[in-house]
């Protein structure tokens, strides 16, 4: 958590009676803008850094904006959101958090904690299609999955929506194939992998928030206080 309080001394002394006055009122205006001024900075500062489209990146960081009596406000982290688990090794490097799919493989032992599943290049996962991959690959049960489908379960799985059957090769499967998660289909000759077992990755930490917000407040600190100034003198009554 950051809290960001704006400090002009040298302004307020030449204010006159009637505009110290209006002190508190500025105060909360200035350091509210600032805030919210970082905010939508960070947001351009992802957007350029990062390779995903703007609409889709999310936000876990939160502002608890200033008030008369409470001259300051809280830029934080909301680290129980899942938008914070999206980006949080892009501010820390290292590795990442591990999503469901990766934790049921974690839990059942058919990955280690240092292996990840990522997309084929070229291959988008729908939401849909991770929930039948492990509806098939029976992660939802302790019994764990068979890499070969039983007739049993096959014949079962065809009644369902999807052509597709998937099947994993684990790291320490004797296969031709790479470890992964893979599909079939009565319309292809090879199965295809959709997600590959990778090793954990090293992220470089490519955000400093408070490197950032010290940036706003050097260029725009004034600016923002001039605006509040002016916005306080025309709604004084």
């Amino acid at each position: 958590m950051i809290k960001i309080e704006s400090n002009f001394k040298d302004v307020l002394k030449g204010l006159n009676y009637f505009e110290k006055k209006q002190l508190p009122y500025i105060h909360m205006l200035t350091t509210n803008n600032l805030a919210f001024d970082f905010l939508d900075t960070m947001k351009l500062e992802i957007d350029g850094k990062l390779n995903i489209h703007k609409k889709q990146i999310p936000s876990s960081t939160r502002v608890k904006k200033a008030t008369k009596s409470k001259p300051y406000a809280e830029i934080y982290v909301d680290e129980w959101s899942w938008q914070h688990k999206v980006l949080e090794h892009h501010f820390k490097g290292g590795d990442r958090e591990r999503r469901g799919m990766e934790k049921a493989l974690k839990r059942l032992g058919y990955i280690s904690g240092n292996e990840i599943l990522t997309p084929s290049p070229g291959v988008k996962i729908k939401s849909i299609t991770y929930v039948q991959m492990m509806s098939q690959l029976k992660l939802d049960y302790k019994a764990g999955y068979n890499s070969n489908e039983t007739t049993k379960s096959r014949l079962k799985n065809r009644a369902s929506k999807t052509n597709l059957r998937f099947f994993m090769i684990t790291s320490k499967t004797k296969s031709h194939l790479a470890p992964g998660v893979y599909a079939r289909s009565p319309l292809m000759d090879n199965p295809i992998i959709m997600l590959r077992i990778s090793s954990k990755p090293n992220y470089k930490k490519q955000f400093d928030m408070a490197k950032t917000l010290e940036i706003v407040y050097q260029r725009r600190g004034f600016e923002h206080f001039n605006n509040a100034y002016l916005r306080a003198m025309r709604t004084a009554r």
